[in-house]
């Protein structure tokens, strides 16, 4: 995975914080906007997993994002 040196952005970070690390969530229904580019980077640096497609999107957070999330700004 891709392992960013830099952390999440805010809105990256805002996303993430309305992720569980156990239970799945339709990315079309979190409270901050979650594009598909926004998940795909978050996807891409490891920080979140999904599956399925459009409105049937559903992400998580990994142990990677947690741990980003929590590193200082």
């Amino acid at each position: 995975m891709g392992g960013s040196v830099k952390g999440p952005n805010m809105t990256q970070r805002a996303v993430m914080q309305h992720l569980s690390m156990t239970e799945w969530k339709l990315a079309h229904r979190l409270p901050i906007p979650a594009g598909e580019m926004t998940l795909s980077r978050l996807v891409l640096e490891g920080w979140i997993e999904t599956e399925g497609k459009d409105h049937n999107t559903v992400a998580r957070l990994t142990e990677v994002g947690f741990n980003a999330m929590r590193a200082k700004v």
